[in-house]
């Protein structure tokens, strides 16, 4: 069973090459357990505000980099625009984590 303060590391990668960018944030922990999560990315420019909420659980194995889903964000070179990542284990607040969106190259 994982604790509540199980040292979680999170990050975002994106699979290149993609127009919209194509966004994976990934989970990795000490121990195995299961996480649930609470993602949502916010995009506000030119053409208004948009939104992407995405939660679920994933069985985390140790030491071991876990996909917590994936998406599609097209920022723009004006927008302003951030990702939030909420972690709980076993139903207590496990890591809170915010990322700049990937921009367009």
């Amino acid at each position: 069973m994982m604790a509540a303060d199980t040292n979680l590391q999170a990050w975002l990668d994106t699979v290149p090459g993609t127009q919209p960018s194509v966004v994976i944030p990934y989970v990795q922990s000490r121990e195995n357990g299961i996480v649930r999560y609470q993602l949502n990315a916010t995009k506000q420019g030119l053409g208004g505000i948009s939104t992407i909420n995405q939660s679920g659980d994933v069985q985390l194995k140790a030491n071991t980099p876990t996909a917590l889903t994936r998406f599609s964000l097209s920022v723009g070179e004006r927008d302003q625009c951030k990702i939030e990542l909420v972690l709980f284990a076993n139903g207590n607040p496990a890591g809170s984590y915010q990322f700049e969106c990937p921009r367009a190259q």
